[in-house]
């Protein structure tokens, strides 16, 4: 493929490099964020004072993927080190008038146009998740440690993942298995789950989706799973504190450049620089504390159930460029609406795959995130196939 057919610009540099000849993922093609590092390949995140930068490893993440026998087809576009939730530069196939979503809008991209099968992303506050909802595809945001950060750029690395965006969930689940270095089992019949479906607190999602959701939780009440619906107090605070966090973290990294420099990392980046300069102490601390209140109450909603399922975003897609959005009758910035969902799996570290909605299959906004329990990644790869299963045929059943 040349680069005059990448009209939706998901790539910063197109390559081809062969996975092994056999393996599980052998026949596979796959496209990488540029902020994860494969030998002599763009590793630039998306600044521009870094665009000749050329990496001198390859991330382990990434080895295992050619090992397996992926081949790697690209590096892709991301809003300028992980500072964004639309990837500007590069467009929707799905919807062209609409974000992408970000930052790992260039992996989304290239699915979503059929470039590659799979694309790997990372995911600080929703950064693979968010850009699978804008683009109708499946995502996976691992348990925290899981998968190896090394050879990731950095952008708040307690809270930083690698994650995985692909056209359907077999293929997530079998790439899944790899990045975690577990077995793949078979599709077994799982008897009924106990799921808890969010409530609608302080009216955060759409009335739309409100009622999509509720339509889900009678499907799966009907398909012979257990239904709880659970409220989750606090959102708002705790996107607000996990703002805190990742600005605080990433000017620890960015500390040692010169304003010249600094003014080179992109205009997003600048201003969340900018705005972390200006956070006490006391700020950052008091952020860290409702992060570990929100990890614990996460623990204990999720401890006498299988599974949490949530909206993926609150809000439709919004239009390309737009820079507000309404949340909760509120004008608030669009990473605001675009990461009060999402942000909370990032602060706990709990494994969350992202799913279409089949009652709104051409609504790729109304996606459903499906959470488990820390460290139960290979369980939540059969709860969700068993979900999309039943809803599936809920929605046939339907027409």
């Amino acid at each position: 493929m040349t680069s005059e057919e990448d009209c939706w610009n998901a790539f910063v540099e197109r390559t081809h490099i062969n996975g092994a000849d056999n393996g599980v993922l052998a026949g596979l093609n796959f496209a990488v964020k540029d902020n994860i590092s494969i030998e002599d390949r763009a590793f630039s995140a998306g600044h521009p004072l870094l665009a000749t930068r050329r990496a001198a490893s390859t991330a382990p993440c990434i080895e295992l993927l050619l090992d397996a026998g992926a081949n790697c087809v690209g590096m892709t576009q991301t809003d300028a080190g992980g500072f964004g939730v639309s990837t500007p530069q590069t467009f929707n196939p799905k919807a062209p008038n609409l974000i992408v979503g970000g930052s790992s809008g260039g992996s989304a991209a290239a699915v979503a146009a059929g470039y590659c099968d799979f694309a790997v992303g990372t995911d600080t506050g929703g950064s693979v998740r968010m850009p699978a909802a804008c683009t109708g595809l499946v995502s996976f945001k691992p348990t925290y440690g899981r998968v190896s950060n090394e050879g990731v750029w950095p952008l708040a690395p307690q809270l930083d993942h690698v994650g995985l965006i692909a056209g359907d969930l077999k293929t997530l689940v079998c790439v899944g298995h790899v990045l975690l270095g577990s077995v793949e089992k078979s599709d077994c019949a799982l008897t009924g789950l106990r799921i808890g479906v969010e409530k609608n607190q302080s009216h955060l999602f759409e009335e739309k989706i409100e009622m999509e959701l509720d339509k889900i939780a009678n499907w799966l009440r009907d398909a012979g799973h257990e239904i709880d619906r659970i409220s989750i107090p606090g959102r708002k605070q705790i996107a607000e504190a996990h703002g805190v966090i990742v600005l605080s973290e990433a000017l620890k990294i960015y500390s040692n450049l010169s304003d010249t420099e600094r003014g080179q990392l992109g205009r997003a980046a600048v201003k969340g620089l900018d705005y972390a300069e200006n956070l006490s102490i006391e700020a950052v601390e008091a952020a860290w504390g409702w992060a570990r209140a929100a990890e614990k109450k996460v623990q204990n909603i999720l401890e006498p159930i299988d599974l949490l399922i949530s909206p993926t975003l609150p809000i439709a897609p919004p239009q390309k460029e737009a820079n507000r959005a309404t949340l909760s009758g509120e004008e608030v910035p669009v990473v605001v609406a675009m990461t009060v969902l999402t942000c909370m799996a990032n602060i706990t570290g709990t494994p969350v795959i992202s799913l279409p909605n089949p009652i709104s299959a051409a609504t790729p906004a109304t996606n459903l995130q499906l959470m488990s329990a820390h460290g139960s990644d290979e369980n939540l790869f059969q709860q969700a196939l068993r979900i999309q299963r039943d809803l599936e045929v809920a929605a046939k059943n339907q027409t």
